[in-house]
């Protein structure tokens, strides 16, 4: 479904990514994991279209589209939601949800009841200003304003960030039930024990280059991993 092949990609004079390459088959959980400043959020941005490759090639369904604007690539399937959530603080719920489903507004009102079945507590708020939810709420939010372009493929940039553990936990499940409906799902995730434990596969990035890749399972109970990661 997708494939990033040797991309190398510069923040000013920082060389973020060298020679990153990963795939995601469909219906497959992907997790990157790392340190801070490994690369991560700067791999997903580069397959948004938000940040450019000085090499290699980004393909989504066989197609190219290395230098395609991110804004198209939302109706070609793929939703980002970026880390820190970015709702529209000063939007209601239900604006937000309008915003995310620019691509497809024919379907605004489908999508919206969809949205609010998945996720009730967005329905019994979706007149209150984004804003004033708390950061589990916007997180949702972000979730279901990118499910709103129906993506074949999601990809989600930390979303347990700044979570208390009971609010981590809600957000794994609800990661695991878009799975089950037939998601794809590319996960960047610093709760590595968590990501692991929910992946199909996983790729390790460190300073910027792909370390280690395996399947979850594998990845889980490697020695190294579980001294780096894992507290183990």
């Amino acid at each position: 479904m997708l494939k990033v092949d040797n991309i190398t990609v510069y923040d000013g004079q920082i060389q973020a990514l060298k020679d990153g390459s990963i795939d995601v088959n469909e219906g497959e959980i992907v997790s990157l994991i790392g340190a801070n400043g490994a690369g991560k959020s700067t791999t997903l941005r580069t397959i948004s279209g938000l940040l450019r490759s000085k090499t290699g090639s980004i393909t989504l369904f066989d197609e190219d589209i290395s230098k395609t604007e991110a804004y198209r690539l939302v109706s070609r399937g793929l939703a980002h939601v970026p880390e820190g959530r970015r709702v529209f603080l000063q939007m209601t719920v239900l604006e937000n949800l309008e915003m995310g489903a620019f691509t497809t507004p024919s379907n605004v009102k489908e999508g919206i009841a969809e949205v609010f079945e998945r996720f009730p507590r967005l329905k019994h708020r979706k007149n209150q200003i984004a804003g004033t939810l708390s950061g589990g709420e916007q997180q949702i939010l972000a979730m279901g304003r990118a499910l709103m372009s129906r993506p074949k493929i999601l990809m989600l940039d930390e979303p347990s960030m700044g979570l208390a553990p009971i609010l981590v936990q809600q957000i794994f499940d609800i990661i695991k039930e878009l799975h089950e409906v037939g998601t794809t799902i590319l996960l960047v995730e610093q709760n590595a024990e968590m990501a692991l434990n929910i992946a199909d596969r996983a790729y390790v990035l460190e300073s910027g280059r792909i370390k280690l890749s395996g399947s979850g399972k594998e990845l889980a109970q490697s020695d190294e991993i579980k001294k780096s990661y894992l507290g183990g």
